[in-house]
């Protein structure tokens, strides 16, 4: 009798520790559950962190093409040039009055005057004629030449002091067209004979 009662008590031992057995079993899920919870939790709740060294190199690599496209795109920028009208613009010579006395040979009076065939001094200003060549008088290359300059001289003056005169500024310093009533003084002297247009270079009178 001893012995079964000893039996009983194993196999009734043995069938209450099946169930702990059985939650043992399930522990390490609920561990795996737990852990997989507190990863959510974390990532959640966590701040940015340090960006990883490849995508830091990548990022600074970016931003200097970025910034070097914008260097070459200032410098390739064609600088502004000005307008049509600022070139041609140039500055204003200063307004002589027109001029209507007496016109001499350049002697003792120095305002109204005649230097030679295509010079003259305006208001005391030097002014040549620009769209004439006429004969020297001082560097003539021959006495032909010489005389010839002293005729249109004095035929200068006597056209100047037929009535007003008017400066209109031409390119080259002193340089003028010498009017009258919109026509050119210098052109009368060559249609007359005295002088001829001018072609850039003075060419000689002789022969």
């Amino acid at each position: 009798m001893a012995k079964k009662t000893t039996r009983r008590k194993k196999t009734t031992g043995a069938k209450r520790a099946s169930p702990a057995a059985r939650h043992g079993g399930m522990a390490h899920w609920y561990v795996l559950g737990a852990a997989v919870i507190g990863g959510i939790v974390y990532m959640d709740y966590r701040g940015p962190g340090p960006e990883p060294a490849a995508t830091g190199i990548r990022t600074a690599s970016i931003e200097r093409a970025e910034k070097k496209v914008e260097r070459e795109m200032v410098q390739a920028k064609p600088k502004q040039r000005p307008s049509q009208l600022e070139e041609l613009a140039v500055p204003a010579a200063e307004k002589l009055p027109a001029f209507s006395g007496k016109w001499f040979i350049c002697t003792t009076q120095t305002d109204y005057c005649v230097l030679d065939g295509s010079t003259i001094l305006y208001a005391g200003r030097r002014v040549r004629l620009a769209d004439i060549d006429a004969p020297s008088i001082a560097e003539a290359k021959c006495d032909a030449e010489r005389s010839r300059g002293g005729d249109a001289k004095l035929r200068l003056r006597e056209i100047l002091s037929e009535g007003d005169v008017s400066l209109v500024a031409a390119k080259g310093e002193g340089r003028h067209f010498v009017m009258r009533g919109g026509r050119s003084i210098g052109q009368r002297l060559v249609q007359e004979g005295f002088a001829r247009s001018w072609t850039g270079r003075h060419q000689s009178w002789c022969g």
